[in-house]
Order: C-alpha cells, then structure tokens, then sequence
C-alpha cells in the first residue's frame, strides 16, 4: 500500500504502474539527473505480500549486484539500490519500447509472422547481451557463470531505435548469489520457453539460456511456441518426452532453420557452445536488417500499442506536474491567502494574531460588497405601479359611463346602471381589465417622471365613490336577460373568482 502515483523518496516520484510479475512490480518514475534535467526510469520493487520475507529481499539484492556489474548496451543498465521502509528498490534505465511479446500478439491476430531477417537482428542484438551476462567476472577476475533463466519474450524489448535490451535477472544463477538454489520440486521461469534440463530440475549454463532464445527464434518465425499444448503440463511432458518440433515452415531460409534446430537440440552439447558463437551462424544463415528497418517494423506492426504507452507517460508525467504546482501553491508564503474564520487549524492551536498562516488556511478571494441599484430603477418600478391602478380605474369609470348611458330596464332613473356598476367592480373578469393594463406596461422607464405627474392629474379628475344603491324590485314580465342577478347572504360573502392582484 506504499506504492502509488504520487509517491515520492530518496529523490524519486512514482508516475504509473507499468508492469508486475509473480514477486515485484515496475513502476515508471522521474528523477533529475547531475544537470539538473528531470529523467524518466524503472524502479523495481517487491510486491507487498513479500516484502516481510527475507529470502525475497535478498533475491533481488542478489540481482541488483549482479546487474549493476553488467554494462552492455543490450542490457537495461541498473542506476541504484535502495531501501525505503524496509522494502527494497532497484532503478532501472527506462526503455522506451515495445517486447517481443507484444510483437507476437499482435502477429498472432494477423496469422503473420516476422520477416527473416528481422529476427536475425533481434537475435544478433539479444546474443550480444547474454554474451556480456555469461562473461561476467568478479572483482578477483574469476568467471560468476551467470545464467539468465528467464529469457523470454516478455524479458526483450525493442526500443523506439529499433535496439534490443535484456531485462529481468530476477532470477539468475551465480556463483555468488546468497539466495538458496531453487527448492526441490519448484521450476523458476516460463515452462515454453525453459531449456529441457532446467524443466527436469539439472543443471543449467549458459547454452540453457540459448536453447531459450531459439524458442523465442521459432515463436517469431512460425507463430507458435515449440512444444504447444492446452497447459503448461501438457507443454512439459511434450519437451521431456524428446519429441520432434513441429517443422519451421518453408519460407523460412533452410540455412536460418538449421541453426535454429540445433539450437533447440535436447542434448546441450548438440548446441552452440556460447552465445557469440550462435550470433555468428545467425549473421552467417541471413544477413540481418538494419536496427532502422527493425524500428520501422515495431512502427508499423505495434503503432496503436506505441501510441497507447506514449499516451500513458504523457498523461502520468502531466498529473505529477499537477501535484507539483498545487505542492507550490500550498507551500508558497507569498500567496495570497484568504484572512477570514475558515482554517483547517483546531480552534485550539489559533494564537491571538488574527493572521494566518499560509500553510493552514484556503487561499480565497476577499469578500465583495453587494452592488448598488440605480435610483432610476426604483422610480420606474413606482410609475409601472401607478399606471397599472390608473387603469384599472380609468377602465371602471368607463364601464359605468357606458352603462350610465344605457335605459334603464325598470325605468327607473340610475337604479339599473348603478347596480350593474357595482357589479362589474366585484364580479368582472379579469379579460375586461387586461386591454386597458397593457398599454401601460408598454411605457418606457425613462418617462416615468412626467407619468407620475399625468397619473395623479387623473386621479383628481376622477369623480367621488357613490354608494350603491339598492336593487329595484323585478316585474314578472320583465325580460329574464334584463333582470340584475340577486345573490344570496352566503354568497355575497364569498371572495371572488378572479382578481387583479
């Protein structure tokens, strides 16, 4: 649970996660260098489960001694060892590239295989690492015989230049190591690709690792492991059993299919002596391409994969510079910082200087006052309200001019357009009042002073309230559509329907 993005120690920030095996993660990271220039490596670590085990800690201080003795330029070179919290890290070179597992996958897909002499190069390249591994000799000049024993193609990348690194001596046999020899019973590697007298528990050297890579060899040339099966098990009995590999097919050179089935001879001594030696019959069998040719294949064959780890670096790299500014946000004294209650301080640890500090504070804008309406604004909201009572009224004297000027149906001066008045100012709908609203509405906020002025001229001319006069009582022969509604107590007394406000 230590490792994660963001993590940083000893000078190094974890960026992304970018590989894992049965005992130890990758993870990609940034550094600086001696010039003061930000730098990208591998930092390898145990994975969590086996951090308490002694016997894993020391495994990988075995690998990082012997690699770090290691300097070829077809092995990732190792830049540091460390410790953080009882957990122990290796710093790798970053290679920026794509394994010859991704390449197989993606062949796979295709029903495709790689161009002859494209494998030669990739080959050559490889053989002069494990030459540079097998040749290894310690600080007294004696022979280390290291064994790489995981040589697969998850183990060799191709870089973006087209050159091949060897990686992972996790779990390589030397002189030297402090870790115990693999346990009885317990097979430490990839079973298509381990050498038949490592599946049997014998002992290897160096011509193991190169049966190895001539099963990385046929996996390239023919698409397929040497000895296939539905299970690892069934792939091992097919091995020991001494069967005859399935023939390379007859595209491939017969020169190139020689060398390789002597390389994948049962017996070690049916197969080349050293590493060297096995790159000289490769050269020999095809010439091989150049290490551009070699990049513009990755290129064209891996290109959504190449796109998809830049993509990855780029978006880690840019989420790192993120956390670094806000790192300098938080820690820089002069920015400024909000001066009110919010603190992420206790109440209790507040001293008397009403200041803050910078580091345990949110840094917010100061406060703004409430911004000032406009006097006009007010004034144009009075006169809209004016008009709209001015209206109103206007538009009920109107209604009882007009029914003033209407016979009487009970020929009885003023009863009936007085009564009629006073039932349109309770009862009138609200479409009778809304054409003479509107052309107020319609008035500009800019007249509203001389539209106070015209509202209270009108509402002094208009005339005094009369009070309702009293229904006349309704002959029988008088026309029903004549005759002025009579309302009951109760209903005299209910609100009505619709009103103006």
């Amino acid at each position: 649970m230590l490792f994660e993005p963001g993590f940083r120690f000893d000078g190094y920030e974890l960026l992304v996660k970018i590989g894992q095996g049965g005992m130890a993660s990758v993870w990609l990271a940034r550094t600086k260098n001696d010039h003061d220039h930000e730098v990208l490596v591998a930092i390898k670590t145990i994975l969590p489960e086996f951090a308490a085990h002694d016997e894993f800690k020391t495994m990988m201080l075995d690998e990082s001694r012997i690699v770090t003795a290691l300097h070829s330029p077809n092995v990732a070179a190792m830049l540091k060892v460390g410790e953080v919290w009882g957990i122990p890290y290796l710093v790798l070179e970053y290679v920026a590239g794509e394994s010859l597992d991704h390449l197989a996958e993606a062949l796979k897909g295709e029903a495709a295989t790689v161009p002859p002499s494209i494998v030669t190069r990739l080959l050559i390249d490889t053989c002069a690492g494990l030459t540079a591994a097998h040749d290894l000799r310690s600080q007294t000049g004696e022979p280390l015989d290291l064994v790489h024993r995981d040589l697969s193609p998850q183990n060799v990348l191709v870089d973006e230049r087209g050159h091949v690194k060897l990686i992972d001596f996790g779990i390589a046999k030397a002189q030297e190591r402090v870790t115990p020899e693999t346990a009885e019973g317990v097979m430490k590697g990839k079973i298509p690709f381990m050498a038949p007298e490592h599946a049997m528990g014998g002992d290897v050297d160096r011509r193991s690792d190169l049966w190895s890579l001539g099963a990385v060899a046929y996996l390239l040339l023919t698409g397929k492991e040497p000895y296939e099966g539905p299970n690892d098990a069934a792939r091992l009995i097919r091995k020991l059993s001494r069967e005859p590999l399935p023939p390379i097919p007859s595209v491939v050179p017969e020169a190139l299919t020689n060398v390789i089935v002597k390389v994948l001879s049962h017996s070690p001594d049916n197969r080349f002596p050293t590493a060297e030696a096995f790159a000289e019959a490769l050269a020999a069998a095809v010439p091989p391409a150049s290490h551009t040719e070699v990049a513009e294949y990755f290129h064209e064959k891996l290109n959504d994969t190449i796109r998809a780890r830049q993509m990855l670096v780029e978006r880690s790299v840019a989420a790192a510079n993120a956390r670094a500014r806000a790192r300098d946000m938080l820690s820089n004294p002069e920015f400024p910082s909000y001066s009110g209650e919010l603190s992420f301080a206790p109440k209790g640890a507040r001293d008397a200087d009403p200041s803050p500090s910078p580091e345990t504070t949110l840094s917010l804008p100061p406060p703004t006052e409430p911004q000032q309406r406009p006097w006009p604004v007010y004034v144009g909201a009075a006169a809209i309200a004016l008009a709209v009572v001015l209206a109103y009224s206007i538009g009920a004297s109107t209604h009882q001019d007009r029914d003033h000027d209407r016979p009487s149906p009970t020929g009885r001066e003023g009863s009936g357009p007085t009564t009629r008045f006073a039932e349109s100012a309770t009862t009138a709908p609200i479409a009778n009042v809304l054409p003479s609203v509107a052309p107020s509405f319609a008035s500009s906020a800019a007249a509203s002073a001389s539209a106070s002025t015209s509202t209270s001229v009108a509402l002094g001319q208009l005339p005094p309230p009369t009070k309702p006069l009293p229904a006349a009582p309704v002959p029988s022969t008088a026309p029903a559509t004549s005759v002025a509604p009579t309302t009951s107590p109760s209903a005299a007394k209910r609100p009505p329907e619709e009103t103006i406000f």
